[in-house]
């Protein structure tokens, strides 16, 4: 065994050196470079697509909520539909059934859509 050894190392004289625990030099650095590399690769092509998307998105609904206004039918998160009877900095109140007069305080935030409610129930 020890005769293969020894002619695996004059055979091959010009491969890589080796360091003081018999692995080849700079592994290590190799390593890094290749983890660097795959991050470097995993960041354009799917972290920083994704990032912005969000932003957009982020900024299309504030539009929406900067654009709302009296009257404008909406929906909020929670499934509710009514229509914008005021408008507050950071409260709406909407207008949910017009025969009873029945409104609901809730959060700017809490709208999730602005469009015309007829159209959507003549749709299904």
């Amino acid at each position: 065994m020890k005769t293969y050894a020894i002619v695996a190392q004059v055979e091959a004289p010009n491969g890589p050196t080796e360091g003081e625990n018999g692995q080849p030099a700079g592994g290590g650095l190799n390593i890094l470079i290749m983890m660097v590399l795959i991050f470097g690769v995993f960041y354009l092509l799917l972290i920083r697509p994704q990032r912005k998307r969000e932003k957009e998105r982020q900024r299309k609904r504030q539009e929406m909520l900067d654009a709302l206004k009296k009257n404008d039918h909406v929906t909020t998160v929670g499934g509710i539909r009514g229509v914008v009877s005021s408008i507050g900095d950071k409260e709406v109140v909407l207008k949910v059934d017009e025969s009873k007069d029945v409104r609901l305080r809730v959060s700017r935030d809490a709208i999730s859509k602005v469009g015309d409610l007829e159209d959507e129930d003549e749709k299904k």
